[in-house]
């Protein structure tokens, strides 16, 4: 169903978006594996390599800090597309990311885009991009 996620990918990318949301570092990296891709709309805008999430993580932490952004919070409202072929899977969610910026609320809509990969018994995220629709 392309607007269904499996249980196993659900429980990984609420778990990813869950830390993110509550700043739990450990716990978001832990939801990566492999050669990880991340692209975001905050310079230098593409993270690869091993532990790419995790220096993206520490960026995100500067710009926020930066900008005084706080209450980062990010939900995703409905599965645009879900596609799972062998070990691979391809997920795309409209989400909201909402915060406080100097005190004012504010909110972001967007897209976020997760190519997962089967790793042992484990479905680990290679891949999350977000892209900013307002």
């Amino acid at each position: 169903m392309p607007n269904q996620l499996a249980a196993e990918i659900k429980t990984v990318i609420d778990t990813a978006l869950g830390a993110f949301n509550s700043k739990k570092a450990t716990v978001f990296n832990s939801t990566f594996g492999g050669d990880v891709v991340i692209v975001d709309g905050m310079a230098p805008y593409r993270w690869t390599g091993p532990n790419a999430q995790g220096r993206w993580f520490a960026d995100a932490e500067k710009w926020a800090h930066q900008l005084d952004v706080t209450s980062e919070n990010i939900a995703y409202d409905k599965v645009v597309h879900a596609e799972v072929i062998g070990q691979r899977a391809y997920v795309v969610l409209s989400a909201t990311l909402s915060f406080m910026l100097k005190g004012k609320p504010g909110a972001r809509k967007g897209t976020l885009v997760y190519i997962l990969a089967r790793q042992g018994n484990d479905w680990k995220i290679e891949s999350q991009s977000w892209g900013r629709l307002s």
